[in-house]
Order: structure tokens, then sequence, then C-alpha cells
């Protein structure tokens, strides 16, 4: 079972924002351990921990224009990005207390400006205050927007299909909307720096033990490699002490295994068919083609079909929508870094760590012909 600082530090890796109100079991922990938890974050990953009285927030700092981190299986669209960043410019001119129609006022205004390059927000369109509000649950995830109240969904999708002309009301939390971005990372986004130098090849090490699936050998430059040999026992230490979690070791590289479902952002697969027509799509590449080699999406999308008709009953709506399934499959494999682009454009390889899923059974379909949902 994993210790109060345990649980701490893999919190903050997971939620990147702890605060008093949105995290109140998480923020004690954080709070009780911050000056570990910065220790362990500054000087064993080179991240920067920002505290406050009411938040922490983490930083992962690239290193050579890199930043280490699971990918992301939600991933806002660029849109409703742009204007969350607006919505953070116009919420630092707001009252403490806003709400979801007064920042889209103040968006609007804003992007009518001629020094904003940006393409104007047009809250007439039904599709525009979709991504308005997904900009607005942005700032509230990074908590530079406190929703006052239980939170709710249902106020801010009233609004965007204009039943409501509020929306939700929001304390407005400047000291987080202002430190949203970090300097330095947006420097290596934009291309203008590199990020910072690392001092050591453990960073690089550690945070590929720690932030991806599995930290591959190859992957490691010649240098993080030599501090691997000679530091393994050291760093793999430092790994269970502020994890729990327990090393696999294998020719290719090293995994950490989490002791329970909840520590990991993907689980895999969940009890849904889109995870097990996905596992099975795998166990088909795999005895097909292999890891290491590289094929099309077009073997993806075969096999997709030959799960579709050995399993009909077993499909859902989201599963019979024509190349959904190969889709889903194609994002959660990479997601899990179980398959990766091949050098050639369009092609694709298996990663070593997708052997552990070779053969799974099916024990059991169930029919849903009453075109249940995923869940």
């Amino acid at each position: 079972m994993t210790s109060d600082l345990q649980q701490a530090f893999i919190g903050l890796l997971d939620r990147t924002v702890v605060t008093r109100y949105a995290c109140p079991q998480l923020w004690p922990l954080v709070f009780k351990h911050r000056s570990t938890l910065a220790d362990w974050f500054v000087n064993r990953l080179g991240y920067r921990l920002l505290l406050t009285e009411s938040a922490a927030r983490l930083y992962r700092l690239p290193t050579d224009a890199k930043v280490y981190a699971p990918r992301p299986t939600d991933m806002p669209a660029r849109r409703a990005l742009i204007l969350a960043v607006l919505t953070a410019a116009a919420a630092e001119d707001a009252e403490d207390v806003t709400s979801t129609q007064e920042l889209s006022d103040r968006v609007r205004v804003l992007t009518d400006r001629k020094q904003t390059v940006v393409t104007p927000y047009n809250p007439d369109r039904y599709t525009e205050r979709m991504l308005f509000v997904r900009g607005v649950q942005v700032l509230v995830e990074l908590g530079g927007l406190r929703p006052l109240g239980a939170p709710t969904t249902d106020q801010n999708d009233d609004w965007a299909r204009q039943r409501n002309k509020v929306g939700d009301a929001f304390d407005v939390r400047r000291e987080l909307l202002l430190r949203m971005i970090d300097p330095v990372s947006l420097n290596a986004a934009l291309g203008s720096a590199g990020g910072q130098e690392l001092e050591s090849p453990r960073f690089g090490v550690l945070r590929r033990l720690l932030e991806l699936p599995v930290c591959y050998f190859a992957d490691l430059s010649d240098d993080e490699r030599a501090y691997l040999t000679s530091q393994r026992r050291r760093l793999l230490s430092w790994c269970e002490e502020m994890t729990g979690w327990t090393a696999e070791e294998r020719t290719e590289g090293i995994a950490l295994v989490v002791t329970e479902d909840k520590h990991t952002d993907l689980p895999f697969p969940r009890l849904r068919a889109a995870d097990f027509c996905t596992l099975m799509i795998l166990d088909e590449l795999l005895r097909d083609i292999g890891t290491g080699k590289p094929f099309g999406r077009d073997r993806i999308e075969l096999a997709a079909d030959d799960i579709a008709d050995r399993y009909p009953t077993a499909m859902t709506a989201q599963t019979t929508v024509q190349g959904a399934m190969a889709a889903a499959a194609l994002e959660t494999l990479a997601a899990l870094d179980l398959l990766r682009p091949a050098e050639t454009p369009g092609e694709f390889h298996l990663t070593p760590a997708a052997a552990r899923y070779r053969g799974p059974a099916v024990h059991e379909t169930t029919d849903r012909s009453d075109g249940g949902t995923d869940d």
C-alpha cells in the first residue's frame, strides 16, 4: 500500500495542479510533505514545483525541447486551447467573481482587436460556444478558475445551447492564471530555445522511468545508458521510494509496474468493448507480424474487420461504425506506447512491450442487440 508521501508524489504526476478546493483529500498530503516533494522533483527529476497556501503546480520543464510525459488521450482541440489562453487573458481583467457569459463577452471583444492575430471568436455559432466551454474547463483543471458551488457540466452545456444566459460562476485565481504557462516551456515549444540544459543524464533516465510505460534502452543517449548502467540500483531504489511501484527489468528496458489501477492514467484493458477489440487486434498483429517490423494502417483495419466478423454480437454502436474500431485501436496502442510510427511515413511497428499482451482468450460474449453503449 502506498504511503501518504507516495500518494502525494503520484498525485502531482497525475494532476499537475493540486488545489485545496478541487483536491480536498490530496492537498493536505501535498502540503504536509511539500519540502520532500520539492526536493524530489527539483533535484531528482529537474522539474519545478510551485507551492502556495492553497495550490501546488508542477512544471515539467523540457530538456532539449522534449517533455517526457504520458500522451494525453483526451487532448482538447487546438481551437479550444487557443480560446483557453484568450479566456485566461480576459479573466485577469475580470472581477474576482465572473461567469461563463462574461468571459465569453470579453473574449469576443479581445479577438476583435487588430493586434490579436487569431480567428475572431464568434459566440453565435454553437460549435464555437462548445469549444469555448472546453477551453474554460482547461482553466478549471489548471486551477485558474474555481467553480462556485458544485462543478456542473449541465450549466455550461445549457449555456452552449443557449438555454442558459449565464452559465457557471467562477472565482478567478489570478496567481495560477499568471503561472499557467512556464516561460521555459513556451520558448521550447516555439523553437526559440531548447529548454534547460541537462546537468546530469539522471533527469532523462528518471523521467522516462516514471513518466513513460517503458524506459527502452534503445531510446537513451550514450551518456544516459552509461549512467543507468552504473547507477541502476540507486535509480530503481529512488523510483520505489517515490512511488511504491515495482521495477520489471527486461532485455529491452525497464518498466515500473503500478500497484493499483488508479495510479495509471490509462488502464488497459478496461471493461468495455473497444478495449477488448483493441486487445484482439494487437494479438493478430503480434501473430502475423511481430514486434519491430513495419506495417501499414490497412493491416489494423483488416484485423478489425476480422474481429467484427468473428464476434458480431459483441459489437457496440461505437465499434460497428466503419473504421471506428481500427481508429480507436491505433489511438489506444499509441497512447500506451505499444505502437510507434515507423521510419516510412504512414507505417507503424509494435514495441517490445506489446508482446506482454500475446494470446488473450475470449471466454464469453454478450449479445448487445439493444444497441448498448461501450461502458
